[in-house]
Parts: C-alpha cells; structure tokens; sequence
C-alpha cells in the first residue's frame, strides 16, 4: 500500500523537449536582456518569444514571477504555452531559488489545466549553495535537479481527502469547460543536458518530498479521523510499507514506565487514550547493536487535537490545533524518506500523542506530576502540554537507546511567532556543535532556524514552590520557557552529556496563506531539514561536542555561541 501524499504528480528527466508537451517553462534571472547568453541558451523555438517579451518589458525576472504566453505549434494537439518563471537576483542564485520556482510552475501547471509540461533547465555553477550566502549544496547542476524537482512535487500538493460530491461535481464541470476530460496526473520533464547521469538526484528530491507531502497529509487529517491510536495505526503501516520496526506503547505500559506527563494530558480523553510512537530505521539488520554505532534520536509532539484543556483556548481558530501535531509529522516524513534513502545511519524516531481535552478526568491546574525520569512537575497552565508529553518521551528515549544526538521538534509556544514570525524556527540546545550541523542543514534544506538563549536565567522562569518546576512560568521569555523545560528531560550536562536541539516550529509549521511551494495549511517544516542532518552525520560531518558517535567515546568542549555568551549554562537536571 503506497503512502498516501496528496500528490498526483510524474517527473522524467530527458535531453529534448518531449513533443507532447502542452507547455515549455523557462528561468531567467532579473535584468536579462534581449539576445544576451541566458537566451541564446534556450531551444532555438524559444529564442524569438523570449526575446520579444523581454523586448517588450513583460518580464523582470523578478522571484518567482510567472508568464504565460502562447506558442505557435502544437503541444499534445493544441497550442503550447510558454511558462517564463523569474528566479530573481543574480547574486542570490542558490537552489532555493529553483525550490521556489518548481512550486510556482506546479501551481502554473494546475491553474492553466496542463497535463505534459516541460522544464528547460539554464546554466547553472559549477556549485550552487541551498541558500544565498551559504556554503555550496553540491555541484550545481544536482542541486538545480533536486531543488526544482522538490518544489514542483511540494507545489503539486492537493489535499482533497474530505471533497464530497459538490467539490467533485465542480471539477468535473471545470474540466468539462477546459477540454481536459478527467482529471490526471501531470507529467514534469525537466530538460537537462545529461539527464540519464541526474536520476539519482531526482530520485532523492522524490524520496524527500514524498516524505514531506505524507507529513502534510496526515498533519491536515482531522481530529475525529486522527487521534493517538489511529496515529499509532498510521506508522504501524508506514513499517511495513518502508520496512521500519516499529513499537507502540499503550496508556498501561506507559503507567509501569511511571509517564505521568503524557498520561496526565491525555487523561481527558478515555476514548481515544495517548500512546507512545516509536519508529527505527536500522542499518546491518540490528541498528546500533549491529554498527556499533548509537542512533540520531527525533522526538516530535503529537497532540492530534488541542483544546487547551481546562486552561481552554479561545474559541478563534481553535479548528487549526489539527495542526498541533506537526512536529510528529515531520518525524513521520524524516522516518519515510531514511527508509527510502537507506541512510547508513541509524536513526530513532518517536511520536509522543496524546489529545488535550476537558471532562471529568482531565488533568488539572495544581495537579503536580511525577515524570518518567523522577522530575516532579506542578501544572500552571493545562495548555502547556506539549512540553508534558515531550519530557516523557525524551527522558525514555534518551535512557532506552543511548543517542548519539537528540533533536525534538514541537508546535509549543506562541511566543516563538511573536519573537521570530512565520518564516524561521527558534532553536535551543545543550551543545554549539549541534547548532551549527542543524543551522548547516537548514540552509542546504532552504529552511530557516534562529538560535534563542538557554541557560540558569531561562530555568529560573519554571522553578515551583512546591514541586521541582512548573509547566509554565507566565508570559515572560515565553519560547524561552519551553527549552528550558525540556532541558530537565536530557542528559543536559556532565560527563554523560547528550547533544540535544529543541526545535519550536509554531510559526513554520503551517500557513494560513499561499507561499510559493506550500498550499494553505500544513508545510511539513522540517522533514528536509532532518534529512540533511541525516545524511551530514551518515557521512561523518560531525561538528564538536555533538560528534559523540558510540557510548563512552570523547566529547569536545562546548564553544558558547555569541547567542548564549552571556548566558550561563544551567547547573544540571
């Protein structure tokens, strides 16, 4: 049974222009000039149209600007349009600015009903860096292969799982209207001078993407379709399908294991109990037994519905906490895209699901909490809950498969949106090496991190009068809070340190507008990002302290970054 990725899209590499195609796209930079190099490189069938737009001042070149212009000659039995997309400044040439344009193609592709369109790729470096100012991705022609194929799968996403008969009954008529028939799958060819010896590259962009687009898919599944036990069934098939051991643990295991964090929060929900998600992608046939090497371990918060609980959320927007699961669902994609990658490393990945609901068992403020490592919690705020489900599962984690470095990701405060906006994740960690691989591989990924403070001053937020801490500390350093919790879940410091990031992706996790490569709601933030770690650490790019690859083995010293050089580090917990 194939993943479901609310994609209905093909990509094919070829040296020519297929001779169905409804439609050739072209890139071109900003201050392209008639006849200049840029178009002397293009098919010789395109050269004049070009030239006559650009002539004619109807192309910038502006990001992701799109025209679309009728051709003389036949595409798939009418005439062939010619999609111009802009890819902006010179000097900012990465592969995100092919990411970006692929999507913007994909969403030319549906609004014009094409079915077969090509994509002439332009000269590109000799190595093209994931962002502007960052450091190379790769030879340039992979990276441009990869980047542009990612977005266009990206920008294809379609989510209709919940259409009914009238949705269904207006495409029809749509398509009727347009001449198209039935609706089908649309067919990229990208055109590229030694297309056979870029497969691999497509190949990945598919592997990653089909990854991304599952973690949107099932982050967009409501609350009365997906909750923890229904999310448990969901990875269940995503092992079988990848071949990914996977375990379950239930409310009564839990119980013997002493979670009283996650079990407190999915207390009001009897119906639909929490559970505990743990996914294992494992190299030699044992994992870590047969490499010797320990896991990466990622850790993502799965409330499938939040309500706030007895602290409740304002009724506003409260449909959109569908999406307070999506740091699990970016595990979910990461876990995918190893399997299809058959990365040489070992990587755990665990989805902590609980709902968040009132009734009369729902937990409470006052209620102090015992979690599973001993730290005893006193709830202020029961909508401060995904820190409770986060502890459980990091503190198990981290004593059950020895990690060599632990990520988590979580929608978990809506200060990081006040602080950061909606276009970069905050970051907090034990360990500047590990920041700098995270922060490397996001600007390869085209996504966007910032570092936040962690340290004696953030924790003094949480200390409790009458437990060890609290959940939540008030409206002050608010983001800060969260990491701060979490760090008393880790091996934080001493001489058994684990690297460990905590990733607040409130802000990324979905949008309530159009962007170039993502439809409104879920992004699926994250998954390609992991994934360059991933990969970064399966090839040894191991930067400082975070480089503890087998249990007992050396660390180095931790380097304050000048984000925390005035912030002392916490005593321990």
């Amino acid at each position: 049974m194939a993943i479901p990725t609310s994609t209905d899209a093909t990509i094919q590499l070829k040296d020519e222009v297929p001779a169905n195609a409804d439609a050739v796209a072209v890139f071109l930079h900003k201050q392209t000039k008639p006849g200049s190099e840029p178009v002397a490189a293009l098919p010789e069938d395109l050269r004049e149209p070009v030239d006559a737009l650009l002539e004619a001042k109807a192309l910038t070149g502006k990001s992701n600007e799109v025209t679309v212009q009728l051709l003389n000659g036949e595409g798939n039995g009418k005439a062939r349009r010619l999609v111009v997309i802009g890819l902006g400044a010179r000097d900012k040439f990465c592969g995100h600015c092919f990411f970006e344009a692929g999507g913007a193609l994909a969403k030319a592709a549906k609004k014009h009903r094409l079915r077969n369109v090509a994509a002439v790729l332009p000269p590109v470096p000799e190595t093209l860096p994931g962002m502007p100012d960052a450091a190379p991705g790769g030879p340039g022609v992979e990276v441009a292969v990869e980047s542009l194929a990612s977005g266009f799968l990206l920008g294809s996403f379609n989510y209709e799982e919940y259409k009914g008969n009238v949705s269904k009954k207006k495409e029809e008529a749509n398509d009727k209207d347009a001449g198209t028939g039935k609706k089908g799958p649309v067919q990229l060819t990208v055109v590229v001078e030694g297309a056979r010896a870029l497969q691999p590259a497509l190949d990945r962009a598919r592997a990653i993407s089909d990854g991304q687009n599952f973690a949107r898919t099932i982050a967009s599944r409501p609350g009365n379709d997906i909750n923890p036990p229904a999310l448990a069934k969901v990875a269940q098939d995503l092992g079988r399908e990848v071949g990914l051991n996977v375990r379950v643990l239930d409310e009564k295991q839990m119980a013997k294991l002493g979670m009283g964090g996650i079990l407190a929060v999915g207390a009001g929900s009897s119906a639909t109990p929490p559970r505990m998600i743990v996914l294992e992608h494992r190299v030699g046939g044992e994992g870590k037994r047969a490499t010797g090497a320990s896991p990466l371990l990622v850790v993502g918060k799965a409330i499938t519905f939040d309500t706030g609980g007895i602290s409740i959320k304002p009724a506003e927007k409260m449909g959109r906490m569908i999406f307070d699961k999506c740091g699990a669902m970016a595990v979910l994609g990461l876990m995918y895209a190893v399997a299809r990658l058959k990365l040489p490393v070992p990587v755990v990945g665990i989805l902590s699901s609980a709902e968040n609901h009132i009734s009369e068992t729902a937990y409470r403020p006052g209620d102090i909490l015992r979690m599973y490592n001993g730290v005893t919690v006193e709830v202020t705020n029961t909508d401060a809950e995904g820190r409770l489900v986060l502890g459980d599962a990091l503190a198990w984690g981290i004593e059950t498969y020895e990690p060599s470095a632990v990520v988590d990701l979580a929608t978990l405060t809506g200060g990081v949106v006040v602080a950061l906006g909606k276009t970069m994740a905050g970051v907090m960690s034990n360990d500047d090496g590990l920041v700098e691989e995270l922060s490397n591989a996001a600007a390869m990924a085209g996504e966007k991190v910032w570092r936040l403070p962690l340290g004696d001053d953030q924790r003094d937020y949480i200390k409790s009068d009458f437990a060890d801490i609290v959940n939540s500390g008030g409206r002050e350093g608010h983001p800060l809070q969260g990491g701060a919790f979490l760090s008393h879940f880790v091996k934080y410091d001493g001489d058994d340190r684990t690297p460990w990031a905590h990733l607040d992706i409130a802000g990324v996790a979905d949008t309530e507008k159009e962007q170039p490569t993502y439809a409104k709601g879920a992004t699926g933030w994250g998954v390609r990002t992991l994934v360059k770690w991933a990969e970064a650490r399966a090839e040894g790019e191991v930067t400082g302290a975070a480089g503890r690859g087998t249990k007992g083995a050396a660390r180095g010293n931790v380097i304050k970054s000048k984000a925390d050089r005035k912030v002392p580090r916490p005593a321990g917990g």
